[in-house]
């Protein structure tokens, strides 16, 4: 039986993060023996207890990355892995420069255009494209960033396996009590969304489209990150501090997910979208910005994925996409889905769409892909 490492930069709330976390545990159950290593001891997800783990160091800074690059090297000496599954820039770097002395298939997870998120650092881009030479195959989470990076970085084999998700915890979970100073919230109609407080995420547009909202609404914010107080700020600005709730990050979304009405992405650039699905499975009707890369493919599968909506909204068979960076057009959208019969329609549409991405069906393509 094939040894795989997966290694990643930590276990830190994010999409990503919890994708592998679900990986890790279902090839555990199955029966296989995977390892994974931390390059940094932080997390917010807690594994299975007999699962292989390791931790390089208590925390990444600029200072120790030859001692990781040494310590990761001896740790795969121990371990003898046949396969590295790498996920995120600094766990891919280590893994490939390693490959000079140590021989192991090198699997790089790209879940993230990379040309969007190395934009103002092109220095590193263009030293770990170079380094993508060592990797022996990239597996894509989406269509759309393969054609992101198909002429950007060196030709390798391509195998797309999205994003599991793990549909018996969300039933477990979402079902759990809202804390009592919270459920005074969602005594009102509540549009929530779910990401780290980024540049990447465009939280406020989604402040800008929600002022702009004449009905009688809330909106929950799921998440932490550098633009807390700026994006708090904003909502001051727009006067509507008192109906926006930055509930920061959450170990279990799906009570809240379960509890609110619609569910609104509006993210500039998306790696695949993992918080949709999951807003599916709560029974929740989805608007996103029609940004690259994922919503497209999951709410308009049968439609041109390389298509972008500029202009005005469109109403697609399991969910709304609207123009990226557009606040008219998403309010719009939000008014819609709050005054008219469109929430129930694709209410039933989400929890249709979200059982194609069952971690069971997932997990049996990985194993197809890169154990059998």
């Amino acid at each position: 039986m094939k040894k795989i490492l997966f290694l990643i930069d930590n276990l830190k709330g994010g999409g990503a993060e919890k994708a592998i976390k679900i990986i890790v545990e279902e090839l555990y159950d199955k029966g296989y023996n995977p390892a994974i290593v931390l390059l940094e001891d932080q997390l917010d997800y807690d594994l299975k207890k007999n699962i292989e783990r390791y931790a390089l160091i208590d925390k990444i800074t600029k200072y120790n990355f030859i001692f990781l690059f040494l310590k990761l090297l001896r740790l795969l000496k121990n371990i003898n892995p046949d396969i590295i599954y790498a996920t995120n820039t600094k766990a891919q770097i280590l893994s490939l420069l390693t490959k000079y002395l140590f021989k192991a298939k090198r699997v790089v997870n790209i879940q993230v255009d990379l040309t969007k998120q190395y934009e103002d650092r092109k220095y590193i881009f263009n030293f770990f494209n170079k380094l993508l030479n060592q990797a022996d195959t990239y597996s894509f989470i989406s269509k759309g960033i393969f054609r992101n990076l198909k002429d950007k970085i060196p030709i390798k084999k391509s195998v797309f396996i999205p994003n599991a998700v793990d549909f018996c915890e969300i039933d477990k979970l979402k079902i759990e009590q809202i804390e009592d100073e919270c459920r005074y919230i969602f005594e009102k109609k509540v549009f929530i969304t779910i990401g780290r407080l980024t540049e990447q995420k465009g939280q406020w547009v989604l402040l800008d489209a929600f002022s702009k909202i004449k009905n009688d609404v809330n909106l929950v914010i799921l998440g932490d990150g550098e633009k807390e107080k700026e994006l708090k700020k904003i909502t001051k600005e727009l006067n509507i501090d008192q109906r926006v709730f930055f509930l920061g990050f959450q170990k279990n979304p799906f009570k809240f997910l379960y509890h609110a009405d619609v569910f609104v992405l509006s993210s500039l650039w998306e790696g695949f979208g993992n918080v949709i699905i999951e807003a599916m499975r709560c029974g929740l009707p989805i608007i996103s910005a029609d940004c690259p890369s994922g919503p497209r493919e999951i709410l308009a599968p049968k439609s041109d994925i390389y298509k972008r909506v500029e202009k005005e909204n469109e109403l697609c068979e399991f969910g709304i996409l609207t123009p990226v960076n557009n606040s008219v057009c998403l309010a719009q959208a939000m008014e819609n889905m709050v005054n008219n019969r469109l929430a129930n329609r694709y209410k039933q549409q989400s929890i249709l769409r979200a059982n194609d991405y069952d971690k069971q069906i997932i997990i049996e393509k990985f194993i197809e892909k890169f154990l059998n």
